[in-house]
């Protein structure tokens, strides 16, 4: 059973440490960062901090994937009471005042616990005072006393309307009256950290083997749904298999494999048409439902065409646009369906996995050098990869078409990381492929 816990601002590290001995203690979660570690049945996901802004946060699906899996899942403080709040239904744990306050509605949104932080090498040190924090504060302090209700409401009001980057103990001073004296003066005698206490209450229960950390069971709703294509293509993208992931081996196949183009062309043909990828008349048959199409689509206008493609007889001109339209349009979720039949085989797929596992290692050799993540210029990718299509440069963007890029920004985007091992070696060979017959015996 391993224990994984994403942490920030909410709690110094050092003392979750000590509070959960032995969990790896890892920064805010993320989008994809759950996908990526891929923890299983057994294990335990304590989320505590979470990135909003600077990176996509983690999403629903990506949670109740690991409930699906029997993961225990908990959360509390900031990101991690948010999602519970959320999710407790499917059976994510909630811990703490702050997941209280979401679940039951009285806080909704996520400035309620946004703060402005350090950098890791800081150990994510907060520098402003989140809102929640100050709601809290108010609520005891107002039931202590120490302050009216008047009071406590006219405080929350002036800290709500401070943005979330500018609010400190001292910019609400400036800004919420004489009630903030009193207010100051009980938290002196009675220091509030809720995001920190919900963080501790978390990590005891969960060194404490507490029973209400368990995985999502009978008593739970259950999870539907969590397949869609997004989820698919997120996991094509961040879950890898020894240090690769199904992305990685798509894009590598894409610009690598010589029969990549033709074999893309009829998957996506058969696909529109309903015929067998191998079938002789594929394409005819490709053109016969397009003629079926109402009025049929027209031969492209050169949107689709290089001005060398401009002359081409209207039956291809149009196959091409079958081909680049359908098939760049399936690139908003990528998944290693894109893989046509033939190259998703192991000797085809052991070359792509140890071409991408070169190439990261050049790109992190070339990164040590530069002092820097490595990043080739625009021309630069586009040259290496025009001599590798044997195209000319301004013939790329309908060459990537022809591999399913979208378009040559996703291209630079995705195969970025095989520019550095195009540079210092050749492509590789590739186990020639068998009929369709074969692969699917």
């Amino acid at each position: 059973m391993a224990d994984l816990l994403f942490l920030g601002p909410s709690l110094p590290a050092a003392e979750a440490a000590a509070l959960l001995p032995g969990a790896r203690i890892l920064p805010p979660v993320g989008h994809g960062d759950l996908l990526r570690l891929a923890p299983g049945p057994g294990d335990r996901v304590l989320i505590v901090d979470g990135f909003f802004m600077h990176r996509p946060p983690v999403r629903h699906r990506e949670i109740l994937l690991l409930l699906e899996r029997g993961v225990t899942v908990a959360g509390s403080s900031s990101m991690g009471a948010l999602r519970a709040a959320e999710l407790w239904r499917y059976g994510m744990r909630g811990v703490g005042d702050v997941f209280a306050l979401y679940r039951d509605g009285v806080v909704t949104g996520d400035h309620e616990v946004a703060v402005v932080h350090g950098l890791d090498e800081d150990g994510y040190r907060p520098l402003s005072e989140p809102l929640v924090n100050i709601r809290i504060a108010v609520r005891d302090a107002t039931r202590a006393g120490a302050i009216g209700p008047d009071e406590g409401a006219a405080i929350l009001a002036a800290a709500a309307e401070l943005p979330f980057r500018l609010l400190t103990w001292r910019s609400l001073a400036l800004h919420a009256g004489a009630a903030m004296d009193r207010l100051q003066l009980w938290l002196a005698d009675h220091p509030v950290d809720a995001k920190a206490d919900d963080a501790r209450r978390l990590l005891r229960a969960a060194a404490a083997g507490d029973p209400a950390l368990c995985p999502a069971g009978p008593a739970d709703e259950p999870v539907r749904h969590v397949h869609t294509t997004y989820l698919e293509g997120w996991r094509s993208r961040y879950e890898q298999t020894k240090g690769v992931s199904e992305l990685e081996l798509l894009v590598t196949l894409r610009v690598l494999h010589p029969q990549f183009a033709e074999l893309h062309r009829a998957r996506v043909l058969a696909g529109f048409s309903g015929a067998r990828p191998d079938d002789p008349g594929l394409e005819q048959l490709a053109l016969s439902a397009a003629g079926r199409l109402g009025r049929g689509i027209p031969v492209p206008d050169g949107s689709w065409l290089t001005r060398d493609e401009t002359a081409l007889p209207a039956a291809e001109a149009t196959l091409r646009l079958l081909v680049r339209s359908l098939g760049t349009a399936e690139t908003r979720q990528i998944s290693v369906a894109m893989i046509p039949p033939e190259l998703r085989r192991d000797d085809v797929l052991a070359v792509a996995r140890q071409v991408v596992v070169t190439a990261k290692a050049i790109q992190a050799n070339l990164s040590r050098r530069q002092g820097r993540p490595a990043r080739f210029r625009a021309q630069v990718a586009d040259a290496v990869l025009a001599a590798q299509w044997g195209c000319d440069p301004a013939g790329l963007t309908a060459a990537a078409w022809d591999r399913g890029f979208r378009d040559r920004e996703q291209l630079r985007e995705l195969a970025g990381f095989l520019i550095g091992y195009l540079r210092v070696l050749r492509a590789p060979w590739f186990p020639p492929t068998r009929p369709l017959e074969v692969v699917h015996q």
